[in-house]
């Protein structure tokens, strides 16, 4: 999968095609780094933009983001990715203190950058995967008037219902990580082999976030994406968020599917359900 987006974008850039990706540092209020990439700037001129988030101890480098932004580019946006603080990726933190406000904050703070760059247009793209989806979800029924499209990736829809799945469907890991406070999390295949501390305390954190009883404040269309073996996050919690929506709303399934999309033909499908969505 890697090796077809990277000849694709070699492809196009040999031609002249495609504008190389910018990497920009800008602060948060409390002076702070947030590593920021800006995308398709090639297509500036069809004033379309979009952001997406990356979830939970992860980063833009992340396949879900990834496979977003080449289907956006795709579509003639320009994309802005980022790597939240407190994660694994070029941004201030550490994974411990990682929240769904501060992602939430992050947020915020990337859109008011962008708002004084050549690029920015509104409405805008919001897309975000798990934890960042939880982020743009919320941004979306705060700023109904700024945002477009909402794409939210196997969002965290409560915190409620993210520590009710955990209990019922990992039911001794989520005992024991309520009860430590924390667990060590660490990819082998993923950013180069970093351990980060995930503590209990970003699930806390987010039960006084549920977007169902939000919902009816998202004015923009929306697309949801579930993956039917996610036990994080899963199909039917994504269900409930559909059926709360009461603007136009569409919804995907990725089969044969994880959390994080992880197989070559994942993100195939779930490129296929975006271009199909921003196509319409």
């Amino acid at each position: 999968m890697k090796k077809f987006w990277l000849g694709c974008f070699l492809l196009l850039l040999s031609c002249g095609k495609i504008d190389a990706p910018q990497e920009f540092e800008i602060l948060t209020p409390s002076a702070e780094k947030l590593s920021v990439v800006v995308s398709g700037l090639e297509n500036s001129d069809q004033q379309k933009l979009a952001f997406i988030q990356h979830g939970l101890a992860s980063n833009r480098e992340h396949p879900v983001v990834r496979t977003a932004e080449e289907a956006l580019i795709e579509q003639g946006y320009v994309v802005v990715s980022f790597d939240s603080r407190h994660s694994l990726g070029k941004s201030s933190g550490t994974v411990e203190k990682a929240r769904l406000s501060t992602f939430s904050e992050d947020l915020n703070t990337v859109i008011r950058w962008a708002s004084g760059q050549n690029f920015y247009h509104e409405p805008f793209v919001l897309a975000g995967h798990s934890l960042g989806g939880a982020s743009v979800l919320k941004y979306a029924a705060e700023n109904p008037d700024k945002t477009g499209l909402v794409i939210g990736i196997a969002p965290v829809i409560s915190g409620e219902l993210w520590e009710k799945s955990c209990m019922q469907n990992m039911p001794d890991f989520c005992r024991e990580w309520k009860k430590n406070g924390q667990y060590v999390y660490q990819d082998e295949k993923a950013y180069g082999n970093r351990k980060a501390v995930i503590p209990y305390a970003v699930v806390e954190d987010a039960k006084s976030f549920d977007i169902l009883k939000q919902a009816k404040n998202i004015k923009n269309n929306v697309l949801l994406i579930a993956a039917d073996k996610d036990v994080v996050i899963p199909s039917e919690d994504v269900r409930k968020l559909y059926r709360a929506l009461t603007n136009n709303k569409s919804i995907g399934v990725v089969s044969d599917s994880g959390h994080n999309f992880d197989k070559a033909q994942n993100q195939k499908d779930l490129y296929e359900i975006l271009t199909v969505f921003l196509r319409e």
